[in-house]
């Protein structure tokens, strides 16, 4: 790991970066070889304990939502799909009550929870109503049975976004499983001085999605500023991938104590740089698996 510390005589704005090349960096430093590639996520069985056992057909259903002339229909048409939102959060006035909404439904196949089965992941997005938006989703896992799926929440979904929510997008990647993909999500919050964006990975594991790694950045603009960056690029040949984490946090304005007692404010800048490589790992005591800092070589 490497740090160097800069020092500069005036705020000057940064911008946010996030990135994951294809290429293949060179390793920052000498590190024990990358665990042994995990066993593939079992599917949740019949019982489907940990998420919802439905029978839908999601194609059908795009159609269904789309036409919805009424929250309750709303409602209940999500309901099948197995989705687990918080309703009453809901305020919508009584004018908006006699309109219909406006959502639509995106199915997306993807290999999440095994590496054998194909899984349908449905999201829900759009408009309840002026005030309220929705974004919501399930993975549907194929069980025995037609049309039988275990749905399982996707809790990176915010269901009925707050005022300080932007976005949240998400992608598949092959991180620990050259077929099994895990969740790439990109999230933004936002209030009157302050920028927040989160990165994350989350896998499926025992029949949900846990998640396995974030790193935060953001901008604060006040009397004292302050931004962090991060680049997180995917590298190595093997699974699982490694994570290269490059890193800034810069800032800027600060009162500094002087012999007299009088505090004095400066605008000088002070920005910190960081690498730091990280490996998928196995918690030996719960099982539960995750990235974290590898381990180095005492050679």
């Amino acid at each position: 790991m490497s740090l160097r510390v800069r020092r500069h005589a005036s705020w000057a704005a940064a911008a946010v970066l996030w990135a994951t090349p294809m290429t293949v960096p060179a390793a920052l430093a000498q590190t024990d070889p990358a665990p042994a590639v995990p066993a593939p996520a079992k599917a949740p069985g019949e019982g489907c304990a940990k998420g919802r056992r439905v029978q839908v057909k999601p194609q059908e259903l795009k159609k269904k939502v789309r036409g919805a002339t009424s929250r309750t229909e709303l409602k209940q048409l999500l309901g099948s799909l197995g989705m687990n939102i918080e309703w009453n959060g809901l305020s919508c006035s009584k004018k908006e009550e006699e309109e219909p909404p406006s959502v639509v439904l995106d199915v997306f196949k993807a290999r999440i929870v095994s590496a054998e089965q194909q899984d349908l992941v449905v999201q829900a997005r759009g408009r309840v109503c002026e005030e309220a938006q929705l974004l919501s989703g399930v993975v549907l896992h194929p069980l025995e049975g037609k049309d039988t799926h275990c749905a399982i929440d996707m809790p990176f979904l915010p269901g009925l976004p707050d005022t300080y929510h932007r976005k949240t997008v998400f992608g598949f990647e092959n991180l620990i499983d050259p077929v099994r993909q895990v969740f790439k999500v990109d999230s933004q919050r936002e209030d009157s001085r302050n920028t927040y964006f989160e990165l994350s990975y989350w896998e499926a594991q025992d029949g949900e999605l846990r998640h396995i790694f974030s790193i935060s950045t953001g901008e604060h603009m006040g009397f004292m500023n302050g931004v962090s960056t991060a680049k997180v690029t995917a590298q190595g040949a093997g699974f699982p991938r490694q994570l290269l984490i490059k890193e800034s946090s810069r800032t800027c304005g600060n009162f500094v104590d002087m012999p007299s007692g009088e505090s004095v404010y400066t605008s000088d800048c002070t920005e910190v740089l960081n690498e730091q490589l990280q490996c998928y790992q196995r918690d030996p005591k719960t099982g539960r698996a995750g990235y974290a800092e590898c381990q180095r070589s005492p050679y």
